[in-house]
């Protein structure tokens, strides 16, 4: 369910469409009528069909290539290296996606950005800025009180437990298959949940802004060892050290996340008691705001 204005919606949409034209118009001459542009390219990824430094100047930051296959291999070896935070984002256009919810609009200073995030209360926060959002959609639109936790919501626990999407940005939504073509952007960056501040990262429809995320990440970074592994225009793919103890804890946590991204059970899982389940099963946690 979108809380935000259909008519801002809309022009929101429009102006992504045409964006994402106008980059993927940009990428393709520029792949066509530019080489000898220097990449760098892991061993194993196909040759790079883009401009590799015009992808990094629309991100701002370093940007590397690589087969999706191993795209986790590298960005583990990136992360032991030390130089800076990686992310697996996707192929070109999800790079390309990314690099305009950067910097489309003038880029926030990330210091400012951390600053704010260190003054919330995590996990109220997102509760306060959710009952915030639907009450104000409540009294614009007239769709009286929402309930975020009924029954419905809650669900039973499942009998058998769902899949839980692992690193999603290395791979072609459709088919499943690795990206040919991975890119992973190193941020400037010493932890993951600060990834948000200097990628200007969220603050869209149900997106929560991106000192939210910054919040969001470092509790679950101290819980649960929650570490930020793939993030591209509109999904985060987190792996976790250490899973919930106890379905009760569990509950509680999917609860957390559903204020976070509602998503992922209005759209995917259908009920927080499933939602909780795959936190026992898995160490991936899967993020999407539509």
């Amino acid at each position: 369910m979108a809380l935000c204005d259909p008519a801002q919606w809309g022009l929101a949409m429009e102006r992504r469409g045409v964006m994402k034209g106008l980059l993927g118009g940009l990428l393709a001459l520029l792949g066509a009528g530019r080489g000898g542009a220097k990449v760098r390219q892991a061993a194993g990824a196909a040759a790079p069909a883009v401009d590799i430094a015009a992808l990094r100047a629309m991100v701002g930051y370093p940007v590397e290539v690589v087969d999706g296959a191993q795209a986790l291999a590298r960005w583990e070896a990136l992360r032991r290296a030390g130089e800076g935070y990686p992310v697996v984002v996707g192929d070109a256009e999800a790079l390309s996606f990314l690099a305009e919810a950067a910097g489309f609009d003038d880029r926030e200073d990330p210091k400012a950005i951390l600053a704010e995030a260190a003054a919330l209360q995590w996990p109220q926060a997102i509760f306060d800025a959710r009952r915030r959002e639907r009450e104000a959609f409540a009294a614009e639109y007239g769709a009286g009180e929402i309930e975020e936790d009924d029954e419905a919501i809650v669900g039973d626990w499942p009998a058998k437990v769902a899949d839980a999407p692992e690193l999603t940005t290395r791979e072609d939504i459709l088919t499943g298959k690795p990206h040919r073509q991975c890119f992973i952007v190193i941020f400037p960056a010493q932890h993951g949940w600060e990834v948000p501040a200097y990628a200007n990262w969220g603050g869209w429809n149900e997106n929560p802004a991106p000192a939210l995320h910054v919040a969001a990440l470092k509790s679950w970074h101290e819980r649960y060892g929650a570490e930020l592994v793939g993030m591209s225009g509109d999904v985060m793919n987190l792996r976790v050290a250490r899973k919930p103890a106890s379905r009760v804890e569990a509950l509680a946590l999917a609860r957390e996340h559903y204020a976070y991204c509602a998503d992922i059970v209005e759209q995917g899982m259908g009920s927080l008691a499933a939602l909780a389940a795959t936190y026992l099963e898995s160490r991936w946690w899967y993020f999407w705001w539509d």
